[in-house]
C-alpha cells in the first residue's frame, strides 16, 4: 500500500480524480459537502476549489486513446502510402469518398474529449 499524500497514512487506497494523488479515507471530502456524486477528491483540492481538470490534464490521461484515433486519422488522410506498402495498387480518386467520410467521423471524438474535460467520469 502506497502512503497518503496528505496526512502520510500508510493506508491510502484511493485516488484523488484531480490532482491523481494516492489518499486515505480520512483526506477525502465527503460526496455530500461537494454534491459531486462519485468523484473521489482531496481537502486539498477542495480547499483549492477545483472543479474540473485541464486540458492538458485530459490529454495526458487519454494518451493511448488519443493516439489511435490519430493513427486512424494518418492512416485515412494518407492511405496511399500504407496501401502500397501493403502491395495493393489504388488510385486516389476511388478512395477520396472515404477519406472525406472518415475524416468527417473524427469530428465526434474532439466533442468527446470536450465532454470528458467539462464532467468527470463516475469511477466504480
Amino acid at each position: 500500500m502506497a502512503n497518503c499524500s496528505i496526512c502520510g497514512s500508510r493506508f491510502a487506497e484511493k485516488k484523488c480524480y484531480f490532482c491523481q494523488n494516492k489518499i486515505c479515507t480520512s483526506c477525502i471530502v465527503p460526496t455530500d459537502v461537494t454534491g459531486s456524486g462519485t468523484t473521489v477528491k482531496c481537502v486539498t483540492c477542495d480547499r483549492k476549489g477545483i472543479k474540473k481538470i485541464s486540458l492538458a490534464a485530459v490529454l495526458k490521461r487519454n494518451k493511448f486513446l488519443l493516439g489511435v484515433i490519430f493513427g486512424y486519422w494518418i492512416f485515412t488522410i494518407f492511405p496511399l502510402p500504407f496501401l502500397q506498402l501493403g502491395g495493393y495498387e489504388a488510385s486516389a480518386i476511388v478512395i477520396q469518398p472515404v477519406l472525406y467520410t472518415t475524416a468527417i467521423l473524427t469530428i465526434p471524438f474532439v466533442f468527446m474529449i470536450i465532454a470528458w474535460q467539462k464532467l468527470a467520469p463516475k469511477e466504480n
